[in-house]
């Protein structure tokens, strides 16, 4: 019998998993530059915690292990509550603002697809403890670099930005406040939906035509630099100025050319409370690269001191396939820097001397197990991308000098012994 992997999640082999580490070495590297602390929540966290403030569609994907007790345990689904729950646990003692974040795998429970998947990796950004517009800056400037250190560009890519509290303030002008949920989630489904469709979702959540109207025109997109003249007629209470206001101090901050105000952008989370974002592939042709958004509530949901709150998250499978798109994959180099082929195995100790010396010189050096003959040591070390064979014969070692052969060339060279053994420390 074969065992087959499980629906939805992917091995990853040497190339797969080199390419992934490139990858997430550059997202690591963005987030360390701006003092974000790397830090890790367990895999294992209660339903109670991750059902608190997620979505419906969240809280229909996480895997539920089986009852125990009275513990009901889940597969976290994201990382945010995890966050969340550390932050709470020693939010006195650590100074502000907390500025942490996390690659690491999640599970959801939905229909595998392109850019979906039941398994995949995510890096999560939060950062707790400032209310103030040049935070938000920094999470969605953070986005921004993590991409851009991977080759792409303002062609690529836009960050769509809104603030939730303009949509309610507007949406308030015209529209019950117990009908505002109703019609931010069909808002969130606008861009994936026909108008038709669109339409039929307003006339569910009880709308007149009059109001369905309205809606209609706050499909507004634009340029930061001519959004404006297009929002304000719609900016008469002084909650919509003061949102309209709260959401230009962000954009203060942030680079034009990456950046596009979109009215309808609410994000499908429960907990986002302000400022919202998205990156999003330029031809339209992938779901959101990247999403995150200000959740000042969450923390005080969660029984800790109410704190403001901001971040963002990267799904690795549509990143990846972004990528591919703009042939931006890496290409990994799999092979080591040296392969030691003992010509037999009386000078097997020297060889196996010899590697460990490169190894801790910072090399890396593999070395013949399997007493393979010369000729088909090179094959192998051909095979595997070794960049250099030591050869290690008792003719050479009599003289004290090994013999180096660099694959691409062909070329090979007399190395003093010495020189491998003890090198000269700049």
């Amino acid at each position: 019998m074969q065992f087959q992997r499980v629906k939805g999640t992917e091995d990853f082999y040497a190339e797969e998993q080199a390419v992934q580490d490139r990858i997430f070495s550059v997202l690591d590297s963005a987030c360390r530059s701006r003092g974000f602390l790397h830090v890790e929540p367990p895999v294992l966290e209660s339903f109670k915690l991750l059902s608190a403030k997620s979505g419906d569609e969240i809280k229909e994907q996480i895997f539920m292990l089986e009852k125990r007790g009275d513990e009901e345990l889940s597969l976290r689904p994201e990382l945010t509550p995890g966050f969340a729950r550390m932050f709470i646990a020693k939010q006195k003692e650590m100074p502000k603002p907390v500025k942490w974040y996390t690659i690491n795998r999640v599970w959801r429970y939905e229909a595998p697809q392109k850019g979906r998947a039941r398994e995949f990796y995510q890096l999560n950004v939060e950062m707790y403890g400032s209310s103030r517009p040049e935070a938000d800056a920094e999470i969605i400037n953070l986005a921004i670099a993590c991409l851009s250190g991977l080759g792409l560009s303002s062609k690529d890519f836009v960050i769509k930005v809104n603030n939730r509290k303009l949509v309610f303030a507007i949406l308030s002008q015209w529209i019950d406040p117990k009908m505002h949920d109703s019609v931010l989630r069909a808002l969130d489904k606008a861009a994936k939906i026909s108008p038709q469709e669109f339409d039929a979702e307003l006339q569910k959540a009880g709308l007149t035509s009059e109001q369905i109207g309205v809606v209609k025109s706050l499909r507004i997109s634009a340029p930061v630099n001519s959004f404006e003249n297009l929002i304000n007629p719609y900016c008469k209470s002084p909650e919509a100025i003061n949102a309209l206001n709260e959401l230009k101090a962000v954009l203060a901050f942030v680079p034009k050319d990456f950046v596009l105000f979109d009215l309808t952008l609410v994000r499908g989370l429960a907990y986002y409370t302000g400022i919202v974002f998205e990156a999003c592939d330029r031809e339209g042709k992938l779901r959101s690269i990247a999403g995150g958004g200000r959740y000042d509530d969450l923390i005080a949901t969660y029984g800790g001191d109410a704190t403001p709150a901001t971040g963002f998250a990267i799904g690795d499978k549509v990143l990846t396939l972004f990528l591919q798109e703009k042939g931006l994959i890496p290409k990994p180099e799999l092979g080591p820097d040296y392969f030691v082929a003992p010509v037999d195995e009386k000078v097997f100790a020297k060889a196996l001397e010899i590697a460990e010396s490169l190894r801790a010189q910072g090399k890396t050096a593999d070395i013949d197990v399997l007493g393979r003959k010369l000729a088909k040591n090179f094959e192998h070390a051909n095979s595997i991308g070794a960049r250099n064979v030591v050869i290690v014969g008792e003719k050479d070692l009599a003289q004290g000098q090994v013999t180096i052969r660099t694959l691409a060339t062909g070329q090979e060279r007399k190395v003093p012994l010495a020189e491998l053994l003890h090198p000269k420390k700049e």
